[in-house]
């Protein structure tokens, strides 16, 4: 079984717990990854197509894990019960469909363990939306693959004492977009990214400047990509 080394990072990001639900589960892969390491020893593969469950069942048939990996359809969390599992994962998808899922299930997520996440988009939405809802980012890494680049975070939603930890450590809107674990342990592909983005903003930037008399909406355009290359050059500190 091959995994992308996103999702290879993803399930490394997993803590080992007894069961872990796994959010739009697609093939199944992430779940046979987790029980085949002995990360977990109980995975709900949940998806709400039908699809991609079928083709999870035959791949968890084929692995013969059908005692460890059950499958379930599902929007989000609806089909999943309180205290059924310790954690979940929700990767490959977009920001604010990882906002509404943990929004959606927070009565369950509450007495979980662990949060598992990586966003395909609105990476700075997720990192706020955990920061003002009290969890806790206990780690994060970023991968490069394809060109693109993949934030994911384990984030734990109920620890003792979180919320004056967190507003201790004023996570501000750079903190929410390029992540202060990240930050803090100068990751080296953060700062790929970071450079790729400097890059990116820069000619965005140039091409609008280039425009004798810019319209408001572009000078405000020009106002927020200068506050990002600020914002950019912040963070590279870090790496000197």
């Amino acid at each position: 079984m091959l995994l992308s080394n996103r999702m290879q990072a993803v399930v490394g990001l997993v803590a080992p717990c007894a069961s872990i639900a796994d959010i739009g589960c697609d093939h199944g892969y992430v779940a046979i990854e987790l029980i085949s390491r002995c990360i977990c020893q109980h995975v709900f593969a949940m998806d709400i197509h039908l699809g991609p469950l079928e083709r999870a069942k035959h791949n968890i048939k084929e692995y013969r894990m059908q005692e460890y990996i059950e499958t379930r359809q599902s929007n989000g969390m609806e089909s999943l019960s309180k205290g059924e599992a310790e954690g979940v994962i929700c990767a490959g998808m977009g920001g604010r469909l990882i906002i509404s899922i943990l929004e959606r299930g927070q009565m369950l997520v509450r007495d979980m363990r662990q949060v598992v996440l990586q966003p395909q988009s609105e990476i700075d939405e997720v990192r706020a939306y955990l920061r003002k809802n009290g969890f806790l980012i206990e780690k994060e890494d970023i991968i490069c693959e394809d060109g693109k680049y993949y934030p994911m975070m384990r984030a734990l939603p109920n620890v003792p004492g979180r919320q004056e930890k967190q507003t201790a450590e004023n996570l501000t809107r750079i903190r929410d977009m390029y992540g202060s674990y990240l930050l803090e342990k100068s990751h080296p592909t953060l700062k790929r990214y970071l450079l790729w983005q400097k890059e990116h903003t820069q000619q965005i930037l140039e091409n609008l400047i280039c425009q004798c008399q810019p319209t408001l909406r572009q000078q405000q355009r020009i106002d927020e990509l200068n506050q990002k290359l600020r914002d950019i050059v912040y963070c590279l500190y870090h790496y000197f």
